[in-house]
């Protein structure tokens, strides 16, 4: 398959075969040696099913329908539709889908036959919606490549205490093993995006770290409590979830947990314990106005 180099995609733009989509985030990957260093990461074979979230002009595509067993390929930008359309022309293995990834049925999710690897130079706009995905999806998700805005790739694997950690950081540590594998360059992209990027590898783990009940109802915890993240625990707890502070005081020091932390300090482990916390306590109250 013919790589698209900077010259033959400047062409094609100036001939009007392409238009590019600012409001899709489109920055196109036009440098073959960060493609194949990309891809070397996600160690594609033949029995592999990918899923790639918006293929573009098909820069990794190319790679994916030769050493991939399937290639379902989302993609929204309808002229791009109709190029991919034609350029994968006579590939059984290659699937194109003109919808969006984050609009998915689960229908659809439960018909593959088996785990696959998802692979996206992502829309930026969309990077954190994807992650959050992949954690949502993980048990039909082997692995997932994803190349984002170097600020979304460092909330991933965030650490306590770190500006970037938060809501996500703490679902990937519990359900994943992430890591950044390199930086990329602006150059690599036409045109040149705005921010620097990374690639990030999330694998989904076998058995969660730690047993959350409730997993919808953990996520929106997590959503509120960074929304407060420098804000002290105990007033967090009492002012969105109404618990009374000498209750969640106490219960926090039994959990030798210091009341007066802030969620941007603690560990997924205590975030999950203080989780633990604030359920039993919304259930106590629940019960008590049912009565």
């Amino acid at each position: 398959m013919e790589f698209l180099t900077p010259g033959k995609i400047v062409k094609m733009l100036q001939d009007g075969e392409i238009e590019i989509r600012k409001h899709l985030g489109q920055n196109f990957l036009i440098d073959r040696n960060t493609r194949d260093k990309i891809l070397s990461h996600a160690e594609i074979d033949h029995e592999d099913t990918v899923v790639e979230i918006g293929p573009g002009m098909g820069s990794l595509t190319d790679v994916l329908v030769e050493k991939a067993k399937t290639v379902y390929a989302f993609e929204i930008d309808q002229q791009l539709c109709s190029f991919l359309e034609e350029r994968f022309a006579g590939l059984d293995n290659f699937h194109l889908i003109e919808k969006d990834f984050l609009q998915v049925s689960e229908e659809w999710w439960q018909s593959l036959p088996s785990k696959v690897k998802l692979i996206s130079n992502t829309p930026y706009y969309m990077s954190s919606q994807i992650a959050f995905s992949v954690i949502r999806l993980r048990e039909k998700i082997k692995t997932a490549l994803l190349t984002v805005q170097k600020e979304v790739g460092e909330k991933i694997t965030g650490k306590p205490g770190n500006k970037n950690y938060g809501a996500i950081s703490v679902l990937s540590h519990i359900y994943t093993d992430s890591k950044i594998c390199y930086s990329l360059s602006k150059n690599v992209f036409f045109p040149k995006p705005e921010v620097n990027s990374v690639v990030v590898k999330i694998e989904p783990l076998e058995k969660p770290k730690f047993h959350i009940e409730e997993e919808k109802l953990f996520r929106d915890f997590l959503s509120r409590i960074f929304m407060l993240r420098r804000k002290k625990l105990i007033n967090v707890a009492n002012k969105m979830f109404g618990i009374d502070k000498e209750e969640f005081k106490k219960a926090a020091k039994m959990a030798n947990i210091v009341p007066d932390a802030r969620a941007e300090d603690l560990s997924p482990e205590e975030i999950c314990s203080i989780f633990g916390i604030v359920k039993d306590s919304i259930d106590e109250i629940n019960s008590n106005s049912s009565q």
